[in-house]
């Protein structure tokens, strides 16, 4: 099925999205969980025929979700992070469906973020 204004990233690029983040991600503690007022559907493109996509990430881009507590922590505020944005916790069921521009963050038992993903 053709979707008009969609282009599928490519193996090559979710693997340099993922580095990205991973750089970014891994390691920090997950503040809160993302807002889920957005609209959920995995749509291919916005109304202009936009691809939304929660990557890759733009150094000239101000990033307030990424920040220090006062205690030096480095923190993340998931509900700021542009695009679909999918939080996992130990043990926490999530569906299959396939979302290519989803980013899925997971983290442990501390809420430190243990990896990134695509789907």
């Amino acid at each position: 099925m053709d979707i008009p204004n969609f282009h599928m990233p490519s193996e090559e690029d979710y693997k340099q999205w993922i580095q990205e983040w991973r750089a970014v991600l891994v390691g920090r503690i997950l503040e809160d969980e993302p807002t889920y007022s957005r609209k959920q559907v995995c749509e291919p493109s916005d109304e202009e025929g936009n691809q939304s996509v929660t990557a890759p990430l733009k150094d000239n881009v101000p990033k307030p979700w990424l920040y220090k507590s006062s205690d030096g922590e480095k923190m993340v505020k998931a509900s700021l992070i542009p695009g679909r944005v999918r939080t996992i916790g130990p043990n926490m069921p999530i569906t299959m469906d396939f979302c290519p521009t989803r980013l899925n963050i997971s983290y442990d038992e501390g809420r430190r973020i243990t990896s990134v993903s695509f789907s």
